[in-house]
C-alpha cells in the first residue's frame, strides 16, 4: 500500500472506510470503463447539517424532534425524484442537552439540525450560496413552528453543505447514507464488502452490504456519541399530543 509520503507498507488485508466509488475513483485511480460498472449504485440523499449553540433553552424540544413538511409526498418527490431543494423541508432536530446537559453551558442549548436534500449533481449543481439561502429557509420554518427568535439566540453556528461532507469524508457526491438499495437498479443490494478488483481490499460503511438495515443518520452528531433514545418528538399538522409507553409524540405543522 503506497502512502502519501512515498513509503510503501505491505499488508495482507486493507480495509477502506471511504465509500466504494470515491475509493476506486480518487484513491485507486480506476478508469471510466470500470467505474461504469458501479453506476447502478446511486448515492443516497445528502443533507444540510447545522450545529447551533443558543443562549437560551427551548423546553418544548425532546432529544429527537421532527418538523414535517405539510405535503410529505411533494417533499419526497422534490428531493428524491426531481433532485431539487424543497420549499417546505422536513427537518430532523437533535437537542443533545436533553440527555447530557454538559454538552452546553447552563441555560443554553446545543442543537443539530438536519433537513434531507439531494446529493450533488455536477451536471446541474447548486452553489454554496444556494445552500446558505436554503439554510435561512430552514431557520424560518423552525421559528415559525415554535422556536421563537431562534436567529437572535444563536451564539455559535456551524454549517455543513454537501460540498463540505464530500470533501471531509470523501462521500459519493456528498451522500450521508451511502448508496440507494434499489430493486430495479441493483436488486436491493449495495456494493460487496470485498473488492471485485483487489482480492485483499475490503470496504466498510453505508455503501456496502451490511446486516444493519440502514445507515445511521447521526454520523455527524456534534455530541460525538449515540443518543439516549428514550424520548422523541414529532411536529406535523394536527396540534394534538399523544404518548406511547416511554415515547412522546407532539404534532404541529409548518
Amino acid at each position: 500500500m503506497g502512502l502519501r509520503d512515498g513509503r510503501t507498507v505491505p499488508a495482507d488485508i486493507v480495509v477502506s472506510n471511504m465509500e466504494v466509488i470515491p475509493a476506486y475513483e480518487r484513491l485507486l485511480g480506476e478508469g471510466p470503463a470500470f467505474l461504469r460498472r458501479l453506476e447502478k449504485f446511486e448515492p443516497a440523499c445528502s443533507g444540510l447539517v447545522l450545529h447551533l449553540g443558543t443562549d437560551r433553552i427551548y423546553p418544548q424540544l425532546a432529544h429527537h424532534n421532527f418538523f414535517y413538511s405539510r405535503d410529505q409526498q411533494k417533499h419526497f418527490a422534490t428531493v428524491f425524484r426531481e433532485k431539487r431543494l424543497p420549499e417546505d423541508p422536513t427537518i430532523y432536530l437533535v437537542a443533545v442537552t436533553r440527555s447530557d446537559p454538559s454538552q452546553a453551558p447552563a441555560g443554553c442549548d446545543n442543537l443539530k439540525v438536519l433537513p434531507h436534500i439531494p446529493y450533488l449533481d455536477d451536471a446541474h449543481p447548486y452553489t454554496r450560496e444556494d445552500y446558505l439561502a436554503f439554510k435561512e429557509r430552514v431557520v424560518d420554518k423552525l421559528e415559525r413552528m415554535g422556536l421563537t427568535d431562534l436567529r437572535r439566540h444563536i451564539r455559535v453556528e456551524d454549517v455543513w453543505t454537501p460540498y463540505d461532507i464530500r470533501e471531509r469524508y470523501y462521500s459519493n457526491r456528498g451522500s450521508i447514507y451511502g448508496v440507494v438499495s434499489d430493486w430495479r437498479r441493483n436488486y436491493g443490494f449495495k456494493a460487496p464488502k470485498r473488492s471485485s478488483r483487489y482480492r485483499n481490499l475490503y470496504f466498510t460503511g453505508g455503501s456496502v452490504n451490511s446486516r444493519r438495515r440502514h445507515a445511521d443518520g447521526g454520523a455527524l452528531r456534534p455530541e460525538g456519541r449515540r443518543p439516549d433514545c428514550r424520548r422523541r418528538q414529532s411536529l406535523t399538522s394536527s396540534g394534538r399530543t399523544s404518548r406511547h409507553s416511554s415515547w412522546s409524540s407532539q404534532t404541529t405543522a409548518g
